[in-house]
């Protein structure tokens, strides 16, 4: 397998934090099926022929997505805090600002450059710096 190159070192939060978003969406998604489910069967005597199974197994895949969403969680949260270390080492204090803001804080460019008082180019360059800098000092490509 190929070395990670700094940056995809760096997006790992926001990319794990984007597969949390969606997993939230689709509990939500059968959370509200199974509720339309129930009141389907409650609503109609014909409906409620529907094998109480079909909530069960809704019931029982909400609960692994549930566990699976745990799990996630608990991957994001060291994946950050792996990050946030890697990023310490960064001897220069403005460099490891940016890189926190863009790849802990998930902050957008025009914002970031707002917050540390530069232009918009000039953070797009200082964040090439800061890169370099960052691959260094944790022996990355």
């Amino acid at each position: 397998m190929e070395e990670m190159t700094a940056k995809d070192y760096l997006a790992q939060v926001k990319h794990i934090k984007d597969r949390i978003a969606i997993m939230q969406e689709e509990i939500k998604t059968l959370k509200e099926l199974s509720v339309s489910m129930g009141a389907m069967q409650q609503g109609e005597k014909v409906i409620s022929s529907i094998s109480g199974d079909k909530m069960a197994d809704t019931i029982c895949l909400i609960d692994e997505k549930m566990n699976t969403y745990a799990s996630m969680i608990r991957e994001f949260t060291l994946t950050r805090a792996n990050v946030i270390i890697s990023i310490q080492k960064v001897k220069n204090a403005e460099y490891a600002k940016l890189l926190y803001k863009k790849y802990c804080k998930l902050e957008h460019w025009e914002q970031i450059a707002i917050d540390m008082g530069y232009s918009y180019r000039y953070t797009l360059k200082m964040h090439g710096k800061a890169l370099e800098e960052f691959r260094a000092v944790n022996g990355m490509k």
